[in-house]
């Protein structure tokens, strides 16, 4: 497991890098992992992010979302993670203006006001796949 402090060494030295398709599943990164590995994304050519089973929260997914538009990604998965609405909101709010087609936000924390987010702004944006499968805490209102 490579944790906050090898994705953050690892983060530094994708900047001008070729690489297209990084996957940090299952290894014990959090939200300061995750924070450094968002505000490198627009200085990356990375399309493909998969960052499923590890220890992210809401303040590592705001610091992807709002780096979002500007970036190359088109594939996000952050899947069976600790992310609630106020992460995914952040992803909601940057869907339009993005690169972004395919959006996996399963197994996480999710309720009624970060689904909302992710819904009212799809509408525009190029996400053509979305999974949500697995949040319990979307109710009626979402």
């Amino acid at each position: 497991q490579i944790e906050d402090e090898g994705a953050k060494a690892l983060v530094q030295n994708l900047k001008g890098s070729s690489i297209k398709d990084l996957s940090l599943c299952r290894n014990g990164i959090g939200d300061e992992g995750a924070m450094t590995i968002g505000k490198n994304l627009r200085e990356s050519s990375i399309q493909t992010l998969v960052m499923s089973y590890n220890k992210i929260g809401d303040e590592g997914t705001k610091e992807i979302g709002y780096n979002l538009k500007g970036s190359s990604i088109q594939i996000l998965n952050m899947s069976s993670n600790k992310i609630g609405d106020e992460g995914t909101k952040a992803i909601g709010y940057n869907l339009q203006g993005s690169s972004l087609q395919e959006l996996n936000m399963s197994s996480n924390k999710i309720g009624d006001e970060g689904i909302k987010a992710i819904a009212e702004n799809w509408k525009g944006s190029p996400i053509i796949t979305l999974n949500v499968d697995n949040n319990l805490n979307i109710g009626d209102e979402g």
